[in-house]
């Protein structure tokens, strides 16, 4: 995969996140999640089933910024990034359906991508280590 054009981390990662890739990968991740389940409907999507796409996205990211500075999103961050945004709790119901289900993709890796941004602009000294190797983002 190649490097993205944006000038920061929010826009590479919104240049990704609104690419064929992106959606290829989310769909691809989503049928790894969702392998062994009986009568999938793809309507009222557990929040198990994000968790674990999430997770399997993060190997799809674009060779460069984004896969050096952005970490794997863990369960805790994934709820808090939809709690910031005023998302539906979707611990009682899950998801509704796909469309659902993707925006809240979307919300947690644009989430991630603003947290290294702001890494960057508030420590430049640690965001260089991470994206250089020296620092695991995920430590």
């Amino acid at each position: 995969m190649e490097q993205l054009s944006g000038s920061s981390l929010i826009d590479a990662m919104e240049e990704w996140l609104s690419s064929e890739d992106f959606d290829r990968s989310w769909k691809e991740c989503y049928e790894r999640s969702c392998k062994g389940a009986t009568g999938r409907s793809d309507r009222n999507i557990s929040e198990s089933v994000l968790f674990q796409t999430a997770s399997l996205v993060h190997s799809h990211l674009p060779f460069g910024v984004l896969e050096s500075m952005i970490p794997q999103p863990d369960k805790e961050f994934v709820q808090g990034s939809l709690e910031a945004v005023g998302a539906e709790d979707s611990r009682k119901a899950g998801f509704k359906d796909l469309e659902h289900f993707e925006a809240a993709l979307v919300v947690v890796y644009t989430h991630l991508a603003h947290c290294a941004d702001m890494l960057e602009q508030e420590m430049p000294g640690m965001a260089d280590a991470v994206a250089s190797g020296k620092i695991d983002p995920r430590a």
